[in-house]
């Protein structure tokens, strides 16, 4: 599970994620602050690609969870969101 936090007045925006077993049972966590990123869906791409950067040392099969649906939609179809364009 991931999550991004954000808002417009703050100067730090922050991030968590938590790796949980097939028995829904917290494993690993982290979390963080970081420079304030352009926006709520921004804070929580980042939450995702810390999350995956940090997994890889254990694992290359894993599954997310987020509960921010713009999230979701840019990754199921990332045409439809070319602000987010590398």
């Amino acid at each position: 599970m991931i999550d991004g936090s954000w808002t417009s007045t703050s100067q730090f925006s922050g991030c968590g994620w938590a790796w949980m077993d097939n028995l829904g049972k917290v494993q690993l966590m982290g979390t963080r602050n970081y420079i304030r990123r352009e926006s709520p869906l921004h804070s929580e791409l980042e939450a995702l690609r810390w999350a995956m950067e940090s997994m890889l040392q254990y694992s290359t099969c894993q599954s997310f969870g987020t509960d921010c649906k713009d999230l979701i939609a840019m990754i199921k179809e990332p045409r439809a969101w070319p602000c987010f364009a590398t």
